[in-house]
């Protein structure tokens, strides 16, 4: 999914079309770039529960039109309700909150939980 195509999601879950906000496209390449970062550890966490390696540091899209370098699914699911909460935020304090609770309720779900060896303390 590419970035273009989250913040046409966005939109239709803000009930805007493109010609009536154009200036919030320009937005949201930054704000996605927010949400990459903010969402490294459940990437990380899909990708070892995957077997792959979890990346390092999350990446940076220079534009709209290339790929979202996340689970697709993950993106699909999750990353339209952030992307408008941000858009948003300084507009509508209600509609951001919802979306803002949807888009962790969405992330915690996609995060699976890591298995951690504990060890017995010495007394």
């Amino acid at each position: 999914m590419t970035g273009r195509q989250v913040y046409e999601q966005a939109l239709v879950l803000l009930g805007m079309e493109h010609d009536e906000v154009p200036w919030l496209e320009h937005m949201a390449a930054g704000c996605l770039n927010q949400m990459l970062a903010d969402r490294l550890y459940e990437q990380g966490a899909l990708c070892r529960a995957q077997g792959r390696d979890a990346p390092a540091a999350a990446p940076v899209l220079e534009e709209l039109d290339e790929e979202v370098p996340y689970d697709e699914l993950f993106v699909r699911e999750c990353f339209p309700y952030g992307l408008a909460a941000l858009l948003i935020a300084e507009d509508d304090r209600t509609m951001f909150n919802w979306l803002m609770s949807e888009y962790e309720r969405r992330a915690a779900y996609y995060a699976p939980c890591t298995l951690t060896d504990l060890q017995e303390a010495d007394e």
